[in-house]
């Protein structure tokens, strides 16, 4: 079993920003949780929005964790995560010079990642695509 964790450090405010973008506001969700009063999901999410509304600048460790019985996620990657993080990359082509790596396999690995959810790809200048990553860590525990 290998357990993949991703962490993105935030504050309050980027909590209640998460929120307000998944819920709208917080009249919506309590009238979501009116509906089905024992979703424990919802009402969890209203008590933290609660909570981190009046503490907007408490830092935050906010992540998930996956399970998985093997990783499809290579060494080189991880690699081309950390080139993605520290040196932002303007487009995929950039990140195979940057990585000295054929252009073909970077973009097989880009992709990768973006379906595994690690990286997402924004809309750059001439139809290119620039990966950015979803998080601020990714642990890795075999």
């Amino acid at each position: 079993m290998i357990t993949i964790r991703t962490i993105n450090q935030t504050d309050g405010k980027g909590i209640v920003k998460n929120y307000e973008n998944k819920y709208g506001s917080i009249a919506n969700l309590k009238q979501i949780i009116n509906a089905d009063p024992n979703n424990v999901k919802t009402n969890f999410d209203l008590e933290e929005w609660e909570y981190y509304l009046k503490h907007p600048y408490e830092k935050v460790n906010d992540g998930k964790t996956i399970y998985r019985d093997s990783s499809s996620i290579s060494m080189l990657e991880v690699e081309l995560m950390g080139f993605i993080k520290h040196e932002n990359p303007r487009s995929i082509s950039e990140l195979a010079k940057m990585t000295h790596k054929d252009v073909t396999t970077v973009q097989r690995k880009v992709s990768n990642l973006e379906k595994e959810g690690f990286i997402n790809l924004v809309d750059g200048r001439k139809n290119s695509k620039i990966p950015v990553l979803n998080y601020d860590k990714v642990e890795i525990a075999i």
